[in-house]
């Protein structure tokens, strides 16, 4: 195969890959639409808005699942950054 033969097929199958990723992107982009307005809405069509206490939480699961990758990493002084605003925001919630 000559050069020339063999960059021709490279693009080509360049071209297939991007095609594919383009389109699975589509595919994700209609899937993540359609999860944000299943979330977005209550049962009779509403937006429905995320109280205060709702945020906290989801904030505190996303710092523990971050704590616990810092800990697995022995990465103490971040580790310690993330326990301090746990900290803060259980104080917060227990304000509730």
């Amino acid at each position: 195969m000559t050069d020339k033969q063999l960059e021709k097929l490279a693009t080509r199958v360049a071209e297939l890959v991007l095609t594919g990723l383009i389109e699975k992107q589509k595919e994700w982009d209609q899937q993540f639409t359609t999860d944000l307005n299943e979330l977005t809405q209550d049962g009779f069509g509403n937006a429905r808005l995320v109280n205060e206490e709702e945020l906290i939480l989801a904030e505190i699961a996303r710092l523990m699942t971050l704590l616990s990758s810092y800990e697995e990493n022995e990465q103490y002084e971040k580790a310690a950054i993330i326990h301090n605003k746990l900290k803060i925001l259980e104080d917060k919630l227990n304000k509730l």
